[in-house]
């Protein structure tokens, strides 16, 4: 499972491109929160596996295949810094 890495100011300009109702700060905060919950550990609600930060920050914890219903990532982007999916981090405990 392989991501585009992508700094999320990069990708927030991107965003904006494409989305120009989007405001910046929102989908940073938004970023920046879904990036917290993977670096705690928090896993996909539907299977278990590491979360997606750039669809969990629209959509809630949910990985990559159960938000697009596709096993290859490899054309899409991940915030660089959960880009290894291998080593996420576990939950230390459940909320």
């Amino acid at each position: 499972m392989t991501f585009v890495p992508i700094q999320i100011h990069d990708y927030v300009k991107k965003h904006l491109k494409r989305n120009p109702g989007t405001r910046a700060a929102e989908l940073t905060e938004q970023l920046l929160s879904a990036l917290d919950d993977y670096k705690a550990g928090h896993r996909c609600s539907n299977c278990g596996a590491p979360i997606w930060v750039i669809g969990a920050s629209q959509v809630g914890r949910m990985c990559f295949t159960c938000i697009t219903g596709e096993a290859d990532p490899s054309s899409d982007y991940e915030i660089a810094e959960a880009c290894d999916k291998l080593k996420a981090p576990l939950s230390r405990k459940a909320r």
